[in-house]
């Protein structure tokens, strides 16, 4: 059974985008948490690594544009942008130890 090719792209147009950072923008994001976690959790590496697993994945998911994610939460600290990644903090937090995030800091 052949689908029509406007229907295929109404399907598609329907799911939400996917995020797709460079590997590079990805690693960083990934590689600065995991020994920041550590430090906070000497004896939970394994925990540290699925959280900094679901942080970056969910800053992937909900932001397109890696560079706009800096931009706006680390340069220009604008609110909105620095809730919603506190946001991200506190479920995949909850999700790994079952407590909400410390609030975040940009310096």
């Amino acid at each position: 059974m052949k689908i029509p090719h406007c229907v295929l792209m109404a399907l598609l147009a329907a799911y939400p985008a996917q995020a797709e950072w460079a590997q590079k923008d990805y690693a960083s994001e990934y590689d600065a948490c995991v020994p920041n976690c550590d430090k906070n959790n000497p004896r939970e590496h394994e925990k540290c690594v699925s959280y900094c697993g679901c942080v970056t994945d969910q800053m992937q998911a909900q932001y397109l544009d890696h560079n706009q994610l800096v931009q706006d939460a680390v340069q220009q600290k604008l609110s909105g942008s620095i809730a919603r990644l506190q946001r991200i903090a506190d479920h995949c937090n909850h999700q790994t130890w079952g407590n909400p995030a410390r609030k975040l800091k940009f310096r």
